[in-house]
């Protein structure tokens, strides 16, 4: 029998960060989850095993908080526990504290934190499950399960490591677990880029024979489903039996989705060629949306801005538009002295789960009537549905209690489109 071979490296000391307040990465990740895993492997030089590298990352948001003096502190737990065939092999738990300033500091969407653990394992198939937990009560808040595939880079050379995505590097200036190859390279652990991180930085590794002294011709292709949208090519030296590069290609084009890169590697003159897919995600943003597509834009503001606004924006010469939006935003601000805009955060929020949840052949969730209502009023306290009623089309009730409404909405066209029957006049705000 095979025995597994493990390693645990624990980091204690994590990467944490308050990110940009219009980084529409983050929305988009708080959107989907606020606690993520990914990973990442490489060879070792000396074993048969392999080096996995397993990156977290932690919204604070997410912690529960408690008074501690002047201050708020949130301690967590994150238990990392890699399973083969149903039984563990190895794990670690981790546990930390986040001490916040205010009250508002604990609640911000923006802080995070990163931290990295790594472990060696033979070639084989893993499960990994990843869960946070508070340690005080015991409650578990978000576990993570992910498949480990680790297939044997081999005896012979050359080989590609796994790809990691990265968010951030910076030159090495201090002791960090986070460093590679002379830099400090922070992981991109949701693979979600926006406009704050206009390009997907990708590490890898190439493993090759000690007296190899060819050059390496490294394309990346980035694809929309099949559809080949960017290619990027860079030419640059062996470094021996191991030459490490970072990859950097420019999304700032791309639309909102998910998309997949191709990794070749060859090397002129010599019978190589080697190969590595990954996939990653292009947030949504508003801002995005002001410079792509103004002019929808400005229609998706007709559920919060006036008809005089809502012209004023849309006739807004070019070199103008982007100003005027941040002008219309700042006038909603209901804290004005703060960094957020909780009005037009909560807005977008509402905005994305209409897309995401009420889109219907090919027409945005946005511009159903479930959208409509929901971007108005928010999730509504109750809903009554009845998809089998007798001699009646699928229909539901949305009750919001403190606004004492309810919507009636009925699939007219038995397509599941749900159309708002009462009350309705043409116009939400005659219900604000």
């Amino acid at each position: 029998m095979r025995t597994i071979c493990s390693m645990i490296v624990i980091a204690v000391a994590a990467y944490s960060s308050a990110a940009a307040q219009d980084n529409p990465g983050i929305t988009d990740e708080l959107a989907q989850q606020p606690f993520w895993v990914d990973h990442a492997v490489f060879r070792q030089s000396q074993s048969d095993s392999l080096e996995v590298e397993i990156y977290y990352k932690i919204y604070s948001s997410l912690l529960p908080f408690h008074k501690w003096g002047e201050k708020f502190k949130a301690e967590y737990v994150v238990d990392i526990i890699v399973n083969r065939k149903g039984k563990q092999v190895t794990g670690t738990s981790n546990e930390g504290e986040i001490v916040a300033e205010s009250y508002e500091a604990s609640i911000s969407k923006d802080d995070f934190i990163i931290n990295r653990v790594s472990f060696n394992l033979l070639p084989d198939e893993y499960q990994l499950i990843a869960r946070l937990s508070d340690p005080g009560s015991g409650e578990l808040i978000a576990p993570v399960k992910d498949d480990l595939k680790l297939k044997d880079f081999g005896k012979e050379m050359p080989e590609l490591s796994g790809l990691e995505f990265i968010r951030e590097v910076t030159s090495v200036t201090e002791d960090s677990q986070f460093v590679r190859s002379g830099l400090r390279m922070i992981p991109s652990v949701s693979r979600i880029y926006g406009e704050g991180e206009p390009e997907v930085m990708i590490y890898y590794e190439i493993y090759n024979q000690p007296d190899f002294q060819g050059e390496y011709l490294a394309t990346c292709d980035i694809l929309d489903r099949d559809k080949k949208l960017i290619s990027d090519s860079s030419m640059f030296p062996s470094d021996g039996q191991m030459t490490s590069h970072l990859e950097r290609i420019a999304v700032n084009d791309l639309l909102p989705g998910e998309y997949r890169v191709e990794l070749t590697i060859k090397s002129p003159g010599n019978d190589l060629k080697l190969s590595r897919e990954d996939d990653f995600k292009i947030a949504w943003s508003a801002s995005g949306l002001v410079k792509n597509d103004y002019k929808t834009a400005v229609e998706q503001l007709r559920y919060i801005a006036t008809s005089d606004q809502m012209k004023h924006l849309h006739d807004a010469l070019e070199e103008d538009r982007l100003r005027l939006w941040d002008e219309f935003w700042k006038s909603q601000d209901p804290t004005p002295t703060t960094t957020e805009n909780e009005k037009k955060d909560e807005y977008y929020k509402r905005l994305r789960y209409a897309d995401l949840n009420f889109g219907h052949f090919g027409r945005d969730g946005w511009k159903t009537d479930m959208g409509m209502v929901y971007i108005t009023y928010g999730p509504p306290d109750e809903i009554e549905r009845h998809p089998f009623d007798i001699d009646a089309k699928p229909y539901q009730f949305w009750y919001y209690y403190n606004l004492r409404r309810v919507f009636r909405f009925v699939d007219v066209n038995g397509y599941g489109e749900y159309e708002l029957i009462y009350p309705y006049d043409g116009d939400t705000r005659k219900f604000r």
